[in-house]
């Protein structure tokens, strides 16, 4: 179901934009908020615009902490969820140039695919795809797609077919709907995403430091994501991801200067001229398509009442606000323009020591500054006040959570020690058939690692022939139980209940 902007609201967007402080003062005073947090390390970075000037640039600290280089507001940082923002946009401009029509079916394209029981994939269109209305769940392909390995188009099928649960009709927020549409948009034309995306968002607007490819830059001068383990351990820092793990759901690294001219082309609504990106087309994407529960819990902490494409529209003391956030291990990010107040903005934080939290609050602050809220500057000083302690609890909760499955009885006490010779027995490449990509392990330096795809961890010894895998220092632990056969060579292991075996 497609929900129209309604007459009133179009005419508030189109009527004069009226601020309780001018767009330049409610920077400087977020430029203050700012500097009243000790520490918003390693990289904090926010730009705020109108459609027509860059109100603030504030830009602190490291891109990578192991050395030391700046974060500057040519940094690609990777932005994830956000993604979907422009994979809207592209979808929009696919229909409208009638490359890919957002109101052709899924049957259409995979006229074999079979969805589960009680689903029909010919009843839904493209456009409920990518405004999460498709009632199935994968969550296999959804954990492929972000952090194991490219899943070939071609497979999409066989592997809804496999793995694809119904869910409740209606909304739900999900990464699949993109996942499948970036999939069928390359069985159609024979082009990826990528290219697309490139071709009709980011080379029209002019986003150079912008790409779905983390090889299009080095990566010395990329944000590097990272985890607060604690005043004496510190960092620990995660690479970019590789261009296997970009999908159409969460794929994308952005510098602030370019987020800052993407949110200027979304006030202005349509891009420059010969970008080809019509106001029409704009319009569509910032139309609502999916209804929202009003009352459902969400990272912005309004009302939101419509999804659009690739945005969730939101209520903000009676001004329409457009949303999206972006999290992954290690990054937190933000992004918001309301048309009725005329100002974007974007935030960007090289960690997730709690600044999902962080980046939607100070997109909020930005708000209630321009409106000059009765309660901001009381906001200010809770919010200032707060944040090191949701850092203290944040690291209490993910410590607790380790504990808890070391103490898991498969790991007995932790006190096996296997000789390092011994270690050569586990290398290798398993594999399950189910699960898509095979599991690799070598030796190192440290020990064991190994990766499932380009999903990598270390494997520490805990009982005999049980490793516990962690991606980083606060991952809760999960067990691989190595098997022998007869002769005393490693043969396979279970891991989350899935037997892979060795090549």
């Amino acid at each position: 179901m497609r929900t129209l902007i309604t007459a009133a609201t179009a005419a508030l967007a189109l009527s004069p934009v009226t601020f309780a402080q001018s767009p330049d003062a409610a920077a400087e005073r977020l430029e203050a908020f700012l500097s009243g947090f000790p520490d918003l390390g390693p990289g904090y970075a926010v730009v705020a615009v109108t459609a027509d000037d860059v109100l603030l640039t504030h830009v602190q600290g490291e891109r990578r902490a192991a050395t030391g280089a700046p974060l500057t507001a040519d940094t690609p940082v990777y932005i994830a969820s956000q993604t979907k923002a422009f994979m809207g946009l592209l979808a929009a401009r696919l229909d409208a140039e009638g490359v890919l029509s957002l109101e052709s079916t899924i049957t259409d394209h995979w006229p074999d695919i079979e969805f589960p029981e009680g689903v029909d994939p010919a009843a839904f269109t493209l456009r409920d795809l990518i405004t999460h209305q498709v009632p199935i769940e994968a969550d296999l392909i959804v954990i492929l797609d972000a952090y194991v390995t490219r899943i070939d188009p071609a497979d999409y099928p066989a592997l809804i077919a496999a793995v694809a649960e119904a869910r409740e009709p209606g909304y739900s927020y999900d990464n699949l709907g993109y996942n499948i549409y970036g999939a069928i948009l390359e069985t159609v034309t024979g082009k990826t995403w990528q290219d697309w995306l490139d071709e009709g968002v980011l080379d029209p607007l002019g986003l150079d430091r912008t790409s779905a490819r983390t090889t299009d830059f080095d990566l010395s001068d990329q944000a590097w994501s990272h985890i607060w383990t604690g005043e004496e351990t510190g960092w620990f820092e995660v690479r970019p991801k590789t261009d296997a793990q970009m999908q159409s759901a969460g794929g994308m690294t952005m510098s602030p200067a370019d987020m800052g001219a993407w949110l200027q082309m979304n006030l202005r609504g349509e891009g420059p001229d010969g970008s080809g990106l019509t106001a029409s087309i704009v319009q569509d994407a910032q139309t609502i398509a999916a209804p929202i529960d009003r009352e459902a819990r969400n990272a912005y902490e309004l009302p939101c009442y419509g999804y659009a494409l690739g945005w969730n529209v939101c209520d903000f003391e009676g001004r329409e606000v457009y949303f999206h956030g972006g999290g992954y291990t290690g990054a937190r990010t933000m992004m918001a323009f309301s048309p009725d107040l005329g100002v974007g903005i974007g935030v960007f934080s090289n960690s997730d020591n709690m600044t999902g939290w962080l980046t939607s609050r100070t997109a909020i602050m930005f708000l209630q500054f321009v409106i000059d809220h009765e309660d901001a500057e009381r906001w200010v000083a809770r919010r200032q006040e707060i944040y090191p302690q949701r850092i203290a609890r944040m690291l209490a909760i993910r410590g607790e959570r380790v504990a808890e499955a070391r103490g898991e009885a498969v790991y007995a006490d932790w006190s096996w020690e296997p000789a390092a010779e011994r270690l050569s027995d586990y290398v290798g490449v398993f594999e399950n058939a189910g699960q898509y990509a095979p599991v690799w392990i070598e030796t190192g330096p440290a020990g064991l690692h190994g990766g499932w795809g380009d999903l990598t961890f270390t494997l520490e010894p805990a009982a005999e022939d049980v490793f516990g895998a962690a991606k980083h220092p606060l991952d809760p632990p999960s067990a691989f139980e190595f098997e022998r056969d007869a002769s005393g060579a490693i043969t396979a292991f279970v891991w989350d209940g899935n037997r892979f075996e060795r090549r």
